[in-house]
């Protein structure tokens, strides 16, 4: 049975199109819900959003930390390199080891691929990553929302821009971004976008909050 709370904000992202699914909340009619997919590290192809992977962990390794992108050539040889801060996943024909950890560090045996980050992670006496994968189409919107931890992503496919207090960034397919934590944000997908993301956050806290921020559309139309 999937957690209320993975349901990722489950009403945050918004879809021009009501789907069939009923809504979690009956005041956010229309919104494109996050499941946690039936297998772990796949998402369904009916499920646009879906939560793939989770972790808890006491303590951070040191140095300045990363979201370390890399690809296997096959699920037993990345199930075998996962780690206490890793998510296995199996997404467009390929195999993925997303890892938190130390910037420069590589997996033996991996393909790197890239590195979000270095990630400002707020102390916590315990932390959850959360690790999603979305495919959503043009002129979809996120609500706005803060994380308590900071959020990465990892675009496969597609393009987003995030609206941020004072500027925005974006990303295009093979690049990542970041957010630090407790900012206020609006994401917007600029074209069809199939995307990693991820939050690590203190596990005591909400990892997902709506935001009364008012965007000043840095992103401009999209």
């Amino acid at each position: 049975m999937a957690r209320l709370d993975a349901f990722l904000a489950a009403s945050i992202l918004v879809h021009t199109v009501a789907l069939p699914q009923t809504p979690v909340s009956p005041h956010m009619e229309g919104a494109v819900q996050c499941f946690t997919g039936p297998t772990p590290g796949k998402r369904p192809a009916d499920m646009p959003c879906a939560m793939i992977g989770t972790k808890t962990f006491r303590s951070l390794p040191s140095g300045d930390l990363t979201w370390r992108v890399e690809t296997f050539v096959d699920l037993n040889a990345a199930r075998r390199a996962e780690t206490p801060f890793s998510v296995v996943a199996e997404v467009r024909g390929k195999v993925w080891l997303l890892t938190i950890g130390p910037k420069g560090t590589r997996t033996p045996g991996a393909t790197f691929v890239t590195e979000v980050g270095p990630l400002p992670i707020p102390p916590a006496p315990e932390y959850e990553m959360i690790v999603l994968d979305g495919d959503l189409p043009a002129k979809s919107n996120v609500l706005v929302h803060t994380h308590s931890g900071p959020e990465a992503w990892y675009v496969l496919s597609g393009k987003q821009c995030l609206d941020l207090p004072g500027h925005a960034i974006r990303a295009v397919a093979g690049e990542g971004m970041f957010a630090p934590a407790e900012t206020p944000m609006r994401l917007n997908i600029e074209a069809q976008r199939d995307a990693f993301f991820m939050v690590v956050h203190d596990n005591a806290k909400p990892w997902n909050t709506l935001s009364d921020w008012k965007p000043d559309n840095r992103c401009g139309d999209h």
